[in-house]
């Protein structure tokens, strides 16, 4: 385990280069900004990692109410950590998978992880990632709804991050109902067999919100493209 400086946080990660190349696009390109008028915004980060982007959000908003949804149980435990020794309040930690279909045992699903590298943000449903560029091997995680995790709240969530590696669409479409309450959703898209990128946009579309940025990148684990998709509802868009 070692520790990292990362503006006013201090940083504890298992793996150097993941955790600097994940700082880079956070703090750096500021993938994650977001402006609202709320200075108590209510953010969930699925897929939180060891929480680089919750502490990027409470940089930005240091009042927001975060939920930060992390499967791997080892990355779950080093966001507790962050979480705990930089002193964040009103932030709520969940170790489980976000999960839109009914491929689930009693309340698991197995996790495919990186073995050789130890990336374990890209952690995925898909053996190999998804990618297929990664030697990786199951584990059984707990897994949860968005929607349940969205009516949970009781008001409206002013972001919805989402990073899961390759899920996005499956659960997004499970949450249908729920989605009405968020204004603001910032996605890293994967482009995998299983998911169509025409209809996620189209989805997104019928639900109510604008896509208002569609950004290329590059894995941080790999050549593969990314791609980060913004939407947001009309009501919420600033200086309007």
């Amino acid at each position: 385990m070692e520790q990292l400086s990362i503006e006013q946080f201090t940083v504890w990660c298992e793996n150097r280069e993941e955790a600097l190349k994940i700082k880079q696009e956070i703090f750096s390109h500021h993938i994650y900004f977001f402006e609202t008028e709320n200075p108590r915004p209510v953010i969930i980060d699925a897929g939180a990692h060891i929480g680089l982007a919750t502490l990027y959000f409470k940089k930005l908003y240091p009042d927001a109410q975060i939920i930060a949804i992390e499967p791997h149980p080892h990355s779950f435990k080093l966001l507790e950590k962050n979480v705990s020794e930089n002193y964040l309040t009103d932030v709520t930690c969940i170790n489980a998978a976000l999960v839109g279909s009914n491929e689930v045992l009693n309340g698991l699903r197995p996790l495919y992880a990186d073995t050789e590298f130890q990336w374990f943000s890209t952690a995925s449903f898909l053996p190999g990632a998804w990618n297929k560029a990664q030697q990786t091997a199951p584990l059984s995680v707990a897994t949860l709804s968005l929607a349940k995790v969205i009516k949970n709240i009781g008001s409206t969530v002013d972001l919805l991050k989402i990073d899961i590696e390759g899920a996005e669409q499956e659960v997004l479409r499970e949450a249908r109902p729920a989605l009405a309450k968020v204004a603001h959703i910032i996605c890293e898209y994967h482009m995998t067999a299983s998911q169509d990128r025409g209809l996620f946009l189209e989805f997104l579309e019928i639900e109510g919100f604008e896509v208002t940025h569609e950004n290329k990148k590059e894995s941080h684990h790999s050549k593969h493209e990314l791609e980060l998709i913004e939407a947001v509802r009309p009501w919420d868009t600033p200086n309007t």
